[in-house]
């Protein structure tokens, strides 16, 4: 039998072989050509492009052709910029078309549940509006140039232990209102051409096969046109996962499903109707037309600098300032802090940028003629102290008027693949830091993390510019922002928690990785902190100014909203009250009077970015989505106008509101009823009262023993009762280091042995290119499940 499609008005026939053989891919990153169906190029994202030539990977270990390194989404969405936004999904977008780039894996909307989270420099927010309202601009920028983005990694992929495994537990209310919001957003506003499944499961089904997510919400409530794609190796089962929705299987496994997957449809379990619209829109997406590149890339890199640094320079967050900055030239200027000579610019694993040039802080001080002596104080990848490197860091600091101290996060602390143990900087930076303030206050701090962290050390610095992983031009940016060419005008995306135990999750994230009730519900980042009242460092929406802001006149379209109205906007007088240029981004929260049940005290529902000269006045008005006073309906399946009381907040962060401006709305009252800890969230919830509110049960640890495994089970347990196992996960380890060029004992030779030893059989076999094949994999089960202990890994 054959599939029939209609690709722009033509018609065309595929055998059932080619059908499936056009829902794999071809290699690493690219799709089958079948049939007159060009192959698809993809490449990974979402801060820049990562075009792997040759050998390819998806951890970032192999060189990939040099491209423009931006902020990351930590940094770039502190903008609250979508102008900005845009031009970086432009200049990707060009990039990959000097490539023959057609998709690119971006942008990550995921929400930022834990600041242990090692992806977190990756992601946007923990809030979805932001998130979504940034990756719509981003989106759109990349697809307005021809190149398709994958939106990623859809949906719960909260964390990075055991992702290829764990069960995200969300409760209805939670999943629709903040986990899938950012997607909804991003889907309905701009139709990426392409969406990722994520590895995990969610709510006991993996991702691949999530029938209800993939068919019924993504397709159905949100409208999407465009292909599933499978995250790289997050495919278990081909039949399962076409019929729930999945397109195309990523990277190839050699075809490793798809004999099974043909017997399938022969037989009816296999839904031709589904085969049908995988390759529909496979070949929808192979036959769109992408502009050629015309010119040198070369010179479009070397165009793209400036663009990078004038993102990070909107994006930079001034935490703290006691009157230093901006710094004056000409005084005796000391800089501190090893990360100032090898400045981070990005985060490690598949969205790694090989960069044709980068500019530290040291650089960027050098290139602007700024004098000043230098100290490293500490070891980049060592956290003993020092005294040495503290003595001579002491004396720098001692002989100047001013000291530049950088610190920051390792390397090996932000990495796909893993999370986080703590918030805490490392130790020895905080001894350098308390030492050198004793001998000369005049200390400002920038910060070199992609990630939320402690920040008890703060007394210690008169001013605190956090540059997160600022891109290849942080150099440049941040001189620019420490002597005041720009003031500083980023935004908190995240809230800095006081301590880790303030973290409503901070009880079992990481305790139980494969079975992982996201308790706190809806009450993640400042949608807990503001209604449990609990204190912040920093609160969400926070940032300074080298100048200052008076908002005024404060009003909203109407007092009275009914379900029949289009519009309600809010406007409010905007002036720049001190002596420099600047910006101010106007954060407008919504929040329902009633609070005794799941609700948050307030939800960001709309934002826009200022900028004024000194004296300016500009009369803004923002538009205000009814969505926002919506709640979602789980036995309706949709968000319904939440009748009653509200108010409208409006201020520049979440915790600084210049007015609460009441509003009814008239509809039918909807409220959600919870146990009390959602009614009135302080503390950490139990997952009891999870389980009484969702219905959702956690899984108990398994443990592994024979007559227990299957094609899912990783090679760390298998390998405790079957030497067979442990003697193929050790050959498949060796071999991917050699072929990496990494010694086994080297940070990144440790990186692939985990990977391998916590990686399904399944999930090796896909990436294997062919050699692992499906009945290997069957066989080391059996004699896992029919072996005896043979000692630990």
């Amino acid at each position: 039998m054959t599939i029939k499609l209609n690709l722009g008005g033509s018609a065309r026939e595929l055998s059932d072989q080619d059908a499936i053989k056009l829902t794999s891919g071809q290699d690493f990153w690219r799709s089958e050509a079948v049939a007159g169906i060009a192959a698809i190029r993809m490449s990974d994202g979402p801060h820049g492009l990562r075009y792997q030539a040759q050998t390819a990977d998806h951890l970032g270990i192999n060189e990939a052709v040099p491209a423009t390194a931006f902020p990351t989404a930590s940094a770039s969405a502190c903008s609250w910029d979508l102008d900005l936004l845009t031009q970086m999904g432009a200049a990707i977008a060009e990039e990959a078309r000097s490539l023959n780039v057609d998709v690119v894996l971006g942008p990550g909307v995921n929400i930022k549940r834990n600041p242990l989270g090692g992806r977190n420099f990756e992601y946007f927010s923990e809030d979805p509006l932001l998130a979504g309202t940034l990756a719509t601009a981003w989106i759109q920028g990349l697809q307005a140039h021809g190149v398709g983005a994958s939106l990623k990694h859809y949906a719960g992929n909260s964390q990075e232990t055991d992702r290829l495994r764990s069960d995200s537990l969300i409760d209805a209310t939670a999943l629709h209102e903040l986990y899938l919001e950012a997607f909804r957003l991003a889907v309905t506003q701009s139709q990426p051409e392409t969406v990722m499944i994520a590895y995990n499961l969610l709510n006991g089904t993996y991702m691949s096969d999530h029938a209800y997510l993939l068919d019924t919400v993504l397709r159905g409530q949100w409208g999407f046109t465009g292909a599933v794609v499978s995250d790289w190796g997050a495919l278990n089962d081909k039949v399962k996962a076409l019929n729930a929705g999945t397109d195309l299987e990523m990277p190839s496994s050699g075809h490793l499903f798809d004999k099974a997957a043909l017997a399938a449809l022969k037989n009816g379990q296999l839904n031709r109707t589904a085969l049908t619209r995988a390759v529909t829109n496979i070949a929808a997406l192979a036959q769109r037309k992408r502009p050629a590149f015309v010119g040198k890339r070369e010179a479009l890199l070397q165009a793209h600098i400036g663009l990078a640094q004038q993102i990070e320079e909107g994006s930079a967050v001034l935490m703290k300032n006691d009157g230093l900055l901006p710094l004056q030239p000409r005084r005796k200027l000391a800089v501190i802090g090893a990360l100032a000579d090898q400045t981070r610019i990005q985060g490690a694993g598949s969205s790694h940028i090989t960069t044709p040039q980068t500019i530290s802080i040291l650089a960027g001080l050098k290139a602007a003629g700024h004098a000043f002596t230098y100290a490293p104080g500490y070891a980049l990848d060592d956290d003993t102290q020092d005294p040495d490197l503290i003595q001579q860091a002491k004396a720098a600091a001692a002989a100047a008027d001013d000291v530049i101290m950088v610190l920051g996060l390792p390397a090996t602390a932000e990495a796909e693949g893993s999370d986080r143990t703590d918030l805490a900087l490392p130790k020895a930076q905080i001894a350098l830091l308390h030492a050198v303030a004793q001998v000369n206050a005049n200390l400002v701090v920038l910060l070199v993390a992609g990630s939320v962290v402690s920040t008890q050390w703060a007394p210690d610095a008169k001013a605190i510019l956090n540059l997160f992983l600022g891109g290849e031009a942080v150099g440049a940016a941040a001189e620019r922002l420490l002597f005041g060419a720009v003031s500083p005008s980023g935004k908190l995306a995240e809230t800095y928690p006081l301590r880790y135990a303030d973290v409503p999750s901070s009880g079992l994230y990481g305790k139980h990785p494969l079975s992982v009730p996201y308790a706190e519900s809806l009450y993640v980042g400042y949608r807990y902190y503001d209604k449990a009242h609990q204190a912040v460092a920093f609160p969400f929406g926070f940032g300074l100014s080298y100048t200052t802001f008076a908002l005024s006149q404060a009003r909203l379209s109407t007092t009275q909203l009914s379900a029949a109205d289009q519009s309600l906007s809010v406007t409010v007088n905007v002036t720049n009250t001190g002596n420099l240029r600047g910006a101010e981004v106007i954060q407008i929260y919504v929040s329902a009077c009633d609070q005794d049940q799941l609700v948050p005290l307030q939800t960001l529902a709309a934002f826009k970015k200022v900028w004024l000269e000194p004296g300016q006045t500009q009369t803004i008005t923002i538009p205000l989505a009814k969505h926002a006073l919506s709640r979602w309906d789980d036995a309706r399946q949709q968000f319904t106008l939440a009748g009653g009381k509200w108010y409208v907040n409006v201020g520049t962060s979440s915790r600084d509101l210049i007015a609460k401006l009441p509003l009814t709305v008239d509809a039918p009252a909807f409220r959600i009823e919870a146990p009390t800890w959602y009614r009135q969230p302080t503390g950490l919830p139990r997952v009891a009262d999870f389980t009484a509110l969702s219905g959702l049960v956690q899984a108990p640890l398994p443990t592994p023993r024979p007559g227990t495994f299957t094609r899912l089970s990783v090679p760390r347990d298998l390998a405790k009762f079957s030497i067979v196992a442990r003697l193929v996960a050790k050959a498949v380890i060796a071999n991917m280091q050699k072929n990496d060029g990494t010694a086994s004992d080297s940070p990144e030779g440790q990186f692939l042995a985990t990977i391998v030893w916590d990686t399904p059989l399944v999930r090796l076999a896909q990436q294997s290119g062919g050699s692992l094949k499906l009945w290997m994999v069957d066989l080391l089960v059996g004699l896992a499940n029919h072996g005896k202990h043979v000692g630990k890994t």
